[in-house]
């Protein structure tokens, strides 16, 4: 079994669906998480419905399977349709609850909590208007990971919604299971700021 808190930076690479680069047919999402030497660790894909992700875009209720390179389930992810402040279930790969991460209003930025199965507060986790592809996650104010979208290109960008995010951590203040809730927040970030 991985374990994601040895890693200080890993890689979320969203796959071209090439469907979707040449009829603007949106497909479900699938991601490969990678060390930062570019060793591949995860795979994860998206299960919804066609419809819901035609006309509800990043609004549609969504699940997310994760498993390791051995095809062996190691986080489940799963959201409802929301209009405005989303909630996303994260789950250990069999089924016991690790947290949710929670949308909160704010004005300016972004602001989601990252809370235990219980509703308790673990991490902030907040994004400027400013720096619209860095999230950082906050412990009692201070920085203790963050996730950065990275630039594609231009060709890329514009061809595709595949995104690349880079996940940076203290591995020191960061455990395994603090690890799999960080990434789960990785594809709602993708999934809500960077869909379209």
């Amino acid at each position: 079994m991985i374990n994601l808190a040895e890693f200080p930076e890993l890689i979320v690479q969203q796959e071209v669906e090439h469907l979707e680069a040449f009829t603007g047919f949106e497909t479900e999402n699938r991601y490969t998480v990678l060390t930062a030497d570019g060793e591949p660790l995860l795979h994860a894909w998206e299960e919804s419905g066609a419809l819901s992700r035609q006309f509800l875009k990043a609004h549609r209720p969504l699940a997310l399977h994760v498993v390791d390179q051995d095809g062996q389930p190691v986080l489940a992810v799963d959201r409802n349709f929301y209009w405005l402040l989303s909630h996303l279930r994260i789950a250990d790969g069999e089924g016991r609850p690790l947290g949710s991460l929670n949308r909160h209003f704010a004005f300016p930025g972004r602001k989601f909590t990252l809370d235990d199965p219980a509703g308790g507060g673990l991490l902030e986790l907040k994004g400027s208007l400013f720096r619209p592809n860095t999230f950082m996650f906050l412990r009692e104010g201070t920085e203790v990971a963050r996730i950065t979208k990275q630039w594609g290109g231009i060709l890329r960008e514009a061809a595709t919604d595949a995104d690349t995010f880079v996940i940076e951590k203290d591995t020191d203040a960061i455990d395994e299971h603090m690890s799999l809730l960080i990434l789960a927040c990785a594809f709602a970030i993708d999934l809500e700021f960077f869909e379209s």
